[in-house]
């Protein structure tokens, strides 16, 4: 059983890299699928060496799991089977944040595989823009549903992002100088390039940064990384250059990389009349928004929502297409399909999670994995990002990190 173990967890950083470096091009593989099954079936095999985590934030998780199943069998009277299930992944990904725990014992080797995915994600970013705007040819070259393997969403690009500006300053001791001064260079960069795509994950990235640094008691700028940071301003004015000589046609929500993209988009998150399509898209998505909380506080969804099988765009008739599932939140999601009181359940589990952070009780690794989080949920209030593999895997995954970590920190030999 030992040995079968081991393998799983190599087996499942292998699937994290895969995804965080490759994005939706993979998600139609089903390896995140199959690991949560496999995942579930060890935890079944040693359930004698499971350990109940006895925490609110672990126990609502559990609860939610739980419950999905119970809607599942609900759902399959009503609707298609594979429709059910691929809804209730909402919450049943959560299980990875269980899984993980399971392994805690790893921890060291786990955080080692973190550091070294991270390492190389600012370069990967970068690769991806490059390949998918020059090299034309590559852009439908498909493997799996025929989604093409280069399709990498900006928004979770922010995010993974962050946490590889995250981990350079938590653990520059275990960078080499050059590669603080290749990832510095590229993080900047490719953050300028984002500023230009998304909205959400731009805000994800710079809240996600600004607590970090905010809410930090120690020091996070050692002497190697002080070294790299002096030449801040230098660097800048190459990548300004580099980035103001990039020239590529928009893509396809007409937005170009460039300064006034980047104004654009920022003034559009408060100004709906700066840009035709930016405005668009901000309206529809509150429109949509207003009318799932509309519904939810009446009396046939308020208290089960509307379950899972169903097309919210669809039964909302915002869309006839049955692929846009989701109401690009998230939180209105869980409103819609589960009605409004575990729809409060679950942002009482977002209090505990983020209320350590705003009253100035973490540090370290927990105040790192923390920030991460609120990235993940900030930009899933603003895209289906949670609702598929691409972002619960991570998320929860470092859900799973965070109970390993804060159970360290209240150890007897850690207090």
């Amino acid at each position: 059983m030992q040995l079968l173990n081991k393998l799983y967890i190599k087996f499942y950083f292998l699937v994290f890299a895969l995804y965080a470096f490759m994005n939706k091009g993979v998600a139609y593989t089903y390896l995140v699928e199959a690991l949560l099954g496999i995942g579930v079936l060890l935890l079944f095999l040693n359930r004698k060496q499971v350990e109940i985590i006895v925490e609110k934030k672990a126990l609502i998780v559990l609860f939610f799991i739980l419950l999905t199943t119970l809607y599942i069998f609900f759902g399959v009277f009503k609707y298609s089977i594979a429709d059910t299930i691929r809804d209730s992944l909402v919450f049943e990904y959560g299980c990875f944040a269980l899984i993980f725990y399971f392994f805690k014992a790893e921890k060291d080797f786990i955080w080692d595989l973190l550091i070294l995915i991270y390492k190389w994600i600012p370069l990967v970013i970068l690769s991806n823009f490059l390949i998918t705007n020059f090299f034309t040819s590559l852009q439908t070259l498909s493997l799996f549903g025929n989604i093409p393997l280069l399709l990498y969403k900006n928004g979770d690009k922010s995010v993974h992002l962050l946490i590889s500006t995250i981990f350079l300053f938590l653990f520059s001791d275990q960078f080499s100088k050059r590669w603080l001064f290749i990832n510095f260079f590229l993080i900047l960069l490719d953050m300028l390039i984002l500023l230009s795509y998304t909205r959400s994950g731009s805000v994800a990235y710079f809240i996600g940064i600004i607590c970090f640094f905010l809410f930090n008691k120690g020091t996070i700028v050692n002497p190697a990384l002080k070294s790299i940071i002096k030449y801040a301003p230098l660097l800048l004015i190459v990548i300004i250059g580099i980035f103001a000589s990039i020239q590529i046609q928009a893509d396809d929500q007409g937005r170009v990389v460039g300064f006034g993209q980047i104004k654009d988009n920022l003034s559009s998150i408060v100004d709906s009349d700066i840009d035709g399509n930016l405005g668009a898209n901000k309206v529809w998505r509150l429109i949509w928004w207003a009318k799932i909380v509309n519904e939810s506080f009446s009396p046939p969804y308020f208290f089960t929502g509307k379950g899972l099988g169903m097309s919210l765009a669809g039964a909302d008739q915002q869309s006839t297409d049955e692929n846009v599932r989701s109401p690009h939140n998230y939180n209105l999601t869980i409103m819609a399909r589960y009605g409004v009181i575990v729809f409060s359940v679950w942002l009482y589990w977002l209090v505990l999670l983020f209320k350590p952070l705003f009253s100035r009780r973490l540090m370290g690794k927990t105040l790192a994995i923390t920030c991460m989080l609120l990235a993940f949920i900030i930009n899933a209030s603003f895209d289906v990002y949670l609702e598929g593999p691409m972002g619960a895997f991570p998320f929860w995954t470092f859900v799973g990190l965070l109970f390993i970590t804060e159970d360290q920190s209240l150890s007897p030999t850690n207090s």
